[in-house]
């Protein structure tokens, strides 16, 4: 009996610890202070290359499956639409917004763009953050 009050005891204090250690990391990590962009691919297509354009620079994803995201690139600020160009085995895609609205323009955070593409091969984008 002893046993399995020590053993209960043991359990109820690792899963105690555990919840106070996340609280611990959740409330003392600072916000990110920069904003870091990336892609879902969110079609059939492979893209081989994709890149955004922002702040008059050229940001390079490299090779993109069906369904998964990119890596994240360090940017100054995005809107809640970006120029895109993709270039996939079979075709080349792109997307350029007739303007950006600044009341959508964010400078710090964890962003990414889901990427669609219809079957009239018409790019979609979606600006998400996590």
């Amino acid at each position: 009996m002893k046993f399995k009050g020590f053993l209960f005891l043991a359990v109820l204090l690792t899963i105690s610890c555990s919840e106070l250690t996340n609280n611990i990391i959740e409330n003392n990590i600072p916000e990110s202070k920069k904003l870091e962009v990336g892609i879902k691919n969110n079609t059939n297509y492979r893209f081989i290359r994709t890149e955004i354009i922002a702040d008059n620079t050229t940001f390079v994803y490299q090779v993109l499956e069906p369904g998964e995201f990119s890596e994240f690139l360090e940017m100054l600020h995005i809107y809640s639409e970006a120029e895109i160009r993709i270039e996939t085995a079979d075709a080349y895609f792109s997307f350029s917004p007739s303007f950006f609205n600044e009341d959508t323009k964010v400078t710090n955070g964890l962003y990414y763009f889901e990427v669609n593409i219809s079957n009239n091969q018409t790019v979609s984008i979606t600006r998400k953050t996590f």
